[in-house]
């Protein structure tokens, strides 16, 4: 028998309402996942229990087992069917199919990112499942690769969103619950869901955009170190591009990903449907047919409930940026630390482990696809791009940067800095500016190709050990900077102006 609310975890061979245990399969902050055996039918299903320390929290308990219920109602191809839902002397939990395969953590870590075509293909999957979570009034909270289980040979897989744990049907609240516990995973958490804004079915829709990007590249969207920074890039950092990361990726992807991740919620796409079928659109080439529109009902329909819109992707939008400056209230920084204490405190399981009902299935590699030619981009994705560039050479300079370096001929700090520019001049040379922005960005460019010459000026000053043409060098490049960066705010950079850093 278990004891309400202090009980222990389940050993092979246990029962618990009936079921038999095999074996445990994950746990996370919020539950534990066994394998057991239905009465009667010798079903293998997964079985959920609510953890321990998750069902003291009696508020949160009773919503797992009410949301439960709600999620056994829905019927889709791409969502974990769920049996049956109960509660056991005070401890709820969910009976659901057990996947025999693999996850989309496990498959990630293994072969480091997928094609474009089975990333886009299985995001698709995801957002049609959490579209019809959404329909049913949840929100799920905590999107994000181990959530994705698979099954099925690898190239054709089937995919199914899991993990009903956490997902909520109350869309008034943030990432925390009144116990301070922070609800869902950082390196996918939504702006909303840190600074305390209202929840519905678009925070799933950022979450997805983050998906896609590790998909893409193998990399989360903000890999910053420690938590605080990385709630802090959620918040403020301009979405970033995968095809900066990932060369194979098309670049018409880019304004997918950048969109899904808008720091407004408003500049999303409104459904994860239309998310997955931007995404498809965006990498054969072709136009999405069906109107975009919001199918959240109840708790998880939106606060300002959109209409069907024929909008472009990322051309409409800034990637919420214009009002970045708002969020940084002080009672948005304590917040901030409140969820970074909160997920310290309560979010130290295992990301590769999950609280998945799988068994694992070896997976082929990925292939590869050749790089498309460049494509012209939104006003909106060459901003979100540029500034990524800027960020990625800034943090580089900083680390690297000190002040005898400075004064003094430096063969290695010259060599990391002519890398750091020859490598930006790169960048920006691969990005095709819409006609409104050509000129602008041409001549940022021209400078930035100018800072890339006084650095190799500097690099052959400092191995003839010519201090004078040295300090010349460092010299003009430090002198330009002001016109520099009012180049860039001609363009509409922020990150690479400095007028947002």
């Amino acid at each position: 028998m278990v004891a309400s609310h202090a009980w222990t975890e389940l050993a092979d061979g246990d029962e618990f309402a009936g079921y038999r245990i095999e074996q445990r399969l994950g746990r996370g902050g919020m539950g534990i996942l066994y394998l057991a055996v239905e009465p009667g039918l010798e079903r293998r299903v997964a079985l959920k229990l609510i953890a321990p320390e998750a069902a003291a929290d009696e508020v949160f308990a009773r919503r797992f087992a009410e949301e439960s219920r709600i999620a056994a109602s829905i019927e889709h191809p791409n969502v974990v069917p769920i049996y049956a839902a109960g509660e056991e002397e005070g401890v709820p939990w969910i009976a659901m199919r057990y996947v025999a395969g693999s996850d989309l953590g496990r498959r990630i870590a293994r072969e480091g990112k997928l094609a474009p075509a089975e990333a886009v293909a299985l995001i698709a999957q995801v957002g049609n499942g959490l579209d019809a979570i959404h329909a049913a009034g949840l929100v799920h909270r905590d999107v994000k690769p181990a959530n994705v289980l698979l099954s099925g040979e690898p190239g054709s897989e089937h995919a199914y969103i899991t993990d009903f744990g956490v997902a909520r049907n109350v869309g008034t609240e943030s990432g925390l619950t009144q116990t301070g516990r922070f609800v869902g995973t950082l390196d996918y958490v939504a702006p909303e869901q840190i600074s305390g804004g209202s929840i519905d079915a678009r925070v799933d829709v950022y979450a997805l955009g983050c998906l896609l990007f590790k998909l893409l590249t193998g990399e989360v969207p903000f890999p910053r170190e420690g938590e605080a920074a990385r709630l802090y890039a959620h918040l403020n950092d301009p979405p970033p591009a995968p095809s900066l990361d990932a060369p194979e990726v098309p670049m018409a992807l880019d304004d997918v990903v950048i969109r899904a991740m808008s720091k407004s919620p408003g500049d999303r796409y409104p459904s994860a449907g239309d998310l997955g079928r931007a995404a498809e659109a965006a990498l054969s080439g072709t136009t999405v047919s069906v109107p975009e529109r919001t199918v959240a009902t109840g708790a998880a329909a939106t606060r300002e409930r959109e209409a069907p819109t024929e909008r472009l992707p990322a051309e409409a939008s800034d990637g919420g940026r214009g009002n970045r400056r708002l969020l940084f209230g002080g009672g948005v920084l304590a917040l901030l630390v409140a969820a970074v204490i909160a997920v310290l405190l309560a979010s130290s399981n295992d990301p590769g482990e999950g609280e998945t009902a799988t068994g694992e299935t070896q997976a082929a590699k990925t292939t590869t696809e050749s790089k498309e030619k460049p494509q012209t981009l939104s006003a909106a994705a060459l901003i979100a791009k540029g500034d990524a560039i800027c960020t990625e050479n800034r943090t580089k300079y900083l680390r690297y940067r000190n002040s005898a370096s400075e004064i003094e001929p430096d063969v290695a700090y010259s060599r990391v800095l002519v890398g750091i520019s020859s490598k930006g001049v790169d960048e920006f040379n691969k990005l095709v500016p819409p006609p409104s922005k050509k000129r602008a960005f041409d001549k940022y460019v021209t400078a930035q190709e100018e800072v890339r010459e006084w650095d190799r000026d500097a690099l052959r000053a400092a191995e003839e050990e010519n201090a004078t043409a040295y300090l010349a060098a460092r010299e003009k490049r430090d002198s330009t900077e002001a016109e520099r960066q009012q180049l860039a705010e001609a363009v509409g950079f922020h990150v690479c102006s400095n007028s947002e850093a």
